[in-house]
Parts: C-alpha cells; structure tokens; sequence
C-alpha cells in the first residue's frame, strides 16, 4: 500500500509540472525573427521606426541617431546614440527606469501571458488569428493588447494596440521580412552608462 501511494504521488506531481510547462509553452511568443517598419498612430502624424526582432530580443531604431535595444533575458535596457560629430553614448537601465516611448512588440513580453482567441480579420492583405493578450510586467503591473497574427506569415504580428491605463498605443507593421536580423544589431558597447549615472556625466560635461 505503501509503495502504491508513493506511486500515486509521483505521477500527480510529474502531471502537475508537464501541465504547467505545457501552459508556458503555449503562452509564450513563437513567431520567427524579423525586421519591419513600425508605424505608430498618432493623432497628429504617424511615426515610423524600424524594428528588428530576434528571440526575445528588440531593437527600435527611432532615428537615425536614437536607437534602443529591449532585452528581456538580461532585464537590460540600452539607449544608443549617435551626435553629429560622430561620438557615441550607451545608457544601460533597468526596464522600469525607460520611460521613453515603448514598442507595442516589446509590451508583449513579460513574466506571466494569457492569451485569448477573440476572432480573424484581414488585415493589409494578411489574413489574421486576433488575441487577447494580457502581460504581466516584472515590475508587476499588467497590460493588455490586443495582436492580430498575419497566418501567412507564420503568426508574426502586423498590427497591435496596446493599453497602458487610460493611453492607447497602436501600431502596424509594414515592410516585413523573415529571417534573424544581423547580430551586430544587437550588440551592446563595452562601455555603458548605468542609468543612475547619468547626472554625473551630463554635470563633467558641463564642466569640461
């Protein structure tokens, strides 16, 4: 009897974590890598960046002198610059401290996902899967978006509207193309900034 209740055991556990890891899987993003032209709406003009994703990590080039690279794994934020004398900056940061204008792609990350099948549509003549998708941030706060996935394109998103309390941020994606961006896209300088520093630097400058 003994030996049969350890047995009965066991298998609830090993049930319960082949559960749990097959919810996980579900839940988690499995597009494939990409680059495109991210188009946000705005109520005075729209603002286009380009976006290159690989894994689950992201870099928005929001000028030709701003870029931002979003990486999860790390918990790391990167703010690159370029000036016009040609000198370069890195300010690295937690991702509670960016508190520039985020990508609805970067949005759909975080350490918990429930996603909600709510229809199809059409969307600039890719047909779409539509979620529900609600994300829990690491700093423990929830937003929800909702994603229409181009089936064409093996679920990569071509339009997202993202909201963050009251504020709606919607964009679509153009121009996609397939297939892992260049790694030198995502390669962090040797020397960066940490955000807390920043007073600091701007105060040496200001010296010098």
């Amino acid at each position: 009897m003994r030996l049969q209740e350890l047995f009965r055991r066991a298998t609830i556990i090993v049930f319960i974590i082949a559960s749990s890891v097959l919810a996980q899987g579900q839940a988690a993003w499995n597009f494939p890598d990409f680059s495109a032209t991210q188009v946000l709406d705005s109520r005075k003009a729209d603002i286009s960046m380009k976006v290159y994703r690989a894994g689950d990590s992201l870099r928005v080039d929001r000028s030709g002198a701003l870029s931002t690279l979003y990486m999860p794994s790390k918990s790391k934020v990167y703010n690159l610059t370029t000036y016009p004398d040609h000198s370069h900056q890195c300010v690295v940061m937690k991702p509670e401290q960016a508190k520039m204008l985020p990508s609805p792609l970067e949005l759909l990350q975080g350490s918990d996902m429930k996603r909600t099948a709510v229809g199809t549509e059409v969307v600039d003549g890719h047909p779409c899967k539509i979620e529900k998708v609600i994300v829990t941030r690491p700093d423990g706060k929830t937003i929800e978006s909702k994603v229409w996935e181009a089936q064409d394109l093996k679920g990569i998103p071509v339009k997202i509207e993202s909201h963050i309390g009251e504020f709606t941020l919607s964009a679509v994606y153009r121009d996609i193309s397939t297939g892992t961006p260049d790694k030198q896209l995502f390669a962090v300088p040797e020397k960066c900034t940490p955000f807390e520093k920043m007073g600091q630097v701007v105060e040496q400058r200001i010296v010098k």
